[in-house]
């Protein structure tokens, strides 16, 4: 039994490129967000620019990030996407109750 397909290594790369470009792009654009709540608009938002800066404290106000900061995002999306979600779950069980009916339909015009 073979336990590594090394057809599939081209495939990992690419999904790991993907991801980090990703995840890098995502908090470059949440530092974006940051810094137009924290910084440009904070006169006009108010409230929302407090809270924006007491719930994400960064020193002297500038929102920075690291590849360690990018790697682990990428990895927090990974996990997140595999996650099975209820709503499969309900699809299915939907699918199965409508192919019992046609089913017992069936059944019920060949008698």
């Amino acid at each position: 039994m073979q336990l590594v397909a090394p057809g599939e290594f081209l495939n990992g790369v690419v999904f790991a490129l993907f991801l980090l470009f990703v995840s890098g792009f995502g908090l470059f654009l949440f530092g974006e967000l940051h810094k137009m709540c924290v910084i440009t608009e904070a006169s006009k938002l108010g409230l929302v620019s407090t809270v924006m800066d007491k719930i994400f404290p960064f020193p002297h106000h500038k929102y920075s990030f690291n590849l360690t900061h990018v790697l682990l995002f990428g990895i927090l999306v990974a996990l997140l996407s595999m996650v099975h979600h209820p709503a499969q779950d309900v699809i299915r069980a939907d699918n199965e109750k409508e192919t019992k009916k046609a089913n017992r339909k069936k059944e019920a015009k060949s008698d």
